[in-house]
């Protein structure tokens, strides 16, 4: 993992000497949060989430990874890393916070999440009080959050997806795939109209594939939800990132002068000289939280109203 780590610092100086972008000078933003979410499953959004994390880990910023694909989280499973704890025992009070954090591959950290996110919605107030103190220390040693969420529009995923200002949507080519892109933009655009929204086209064919499609969702969702969309970046479709999935590893340290790791740096690049969206609340992962806590019980309220 060493020399795979050393492989991939190089690749990202020589990118940096070709194009004027130095990892050192990288302008990062302090405990920038980002939800990156898709229309649809199997888009390769976890497997991108990782790679990019690597990616901007490798310049030396601190990446943390919340898995929030509820019941369904894989992030440790493409790594061939095994939790012990996740935020179900969060949530439970059998650990805190700190003890379940796993590192990864490249310098990344993970929150494994699970069935535990579910939990922590239902958790009492004590218990709540509990792990915001818990986030508060932890997101001080972090520059950038990558919330990895579900796929769809089920409301554990609206949940992150109208708490943060940072999302971004994942597609591919397939037809499909871009009109649930499209259905994911439009729920933002009503349910979180101040969030920024940023594409990227999976498993594409080529940039103007990407970019032919990234333009459409953009022009559609100008013309019917007034709203701007950027595109990102893209990966192609590379046979390379097979073999890492099958082999657990990220694709840009198994092959790091493979054509999808080259296109990952480079959104990686994009995503960290992006403008940060001004935001009421500047907590990071404690504010995270506690907006999601606060819809949690607007919603659980709502629903014992309309009960009664």
């Amino acid at each position: 993992m060493i020399d795979q780590a050393q492989s991939l610092r190089k690749v990202v100086e020589d990118y940096g000497r070709q194009h004027s972008y130095m990892t050192d000078e990288l302008p990062v933003r302090p405990q920038r949060v980002i939800a990156v979410t898709s229309g649809k499953g199997g888009v390769g959004k976890s497997n991108l989430v990782i790679n990019m994390s690597i990616a901007l880990a490798s310049g030396g910023t601190r990446v943390l990874i919340v898995d929030a694909d509820l019941g369904l989280g894989n992030i440790d499973l493409l790594l061939g890393i095994t939790a012990r704890y996740t935020l179900e025992h969060v949530a439970t009070g059998e650990v805190s916070l700190q003890d379940i954090q796993v590192t990864g591959p490249g310098g990344i950290r993970i929150i494994p999440g699970g069935s535990g996110a579910q939990c922590l919605l239902r958790a009492s107030e004590e218990e709540r009080i509990a792990l915001m103190e818990s986030l508060e220390t932890l997101q001080y040693q972090t520059d950038f959050i990558i919330i990895d969420t579900g796929a769809g529009l089920s409301p554990n995923v609206l949940a992150f997806l109208t708490s943060v200002q940072e999302i971004i949507v994942v597609t591919t080519p397939e037809p499909t795939a871009v009109a649930d892109a499209y259905a994911t933009v439009k729920m933002i655009a009503y349910e979180n109209p101040g969030a920024s929204i940023m594409l990227v086209v999976n498993m594409a064919k080529d940039r103007k594939n990407a970019g032919d499609i990234a333009e459409n969702i953009s022009i559609v969702a100008k013309k019917f939800l007034a709203i701007d969309t950027s595109f990102l970046g893209f990966v192609p479709r590379d046979p390379m990132v097979v073999k890492a999935v099958t082999s657990q590893q990220p694709f840009l340290l198994a092959y790091p002068y493979s054509n999808a790791s080259k296109a990952i740096i480079r959104v990686a690049e994009k995503l960290a000289g992006c403008d940060q969206q001004a935001s009421s609340d500047t907590r990071g992962l404690a504010g995270l939280f506690a907006r999601i806590f606060h819809r949690a019980k607007h919603e659980l309220k709502k629903g014992s109203n309309e009960i009664g």
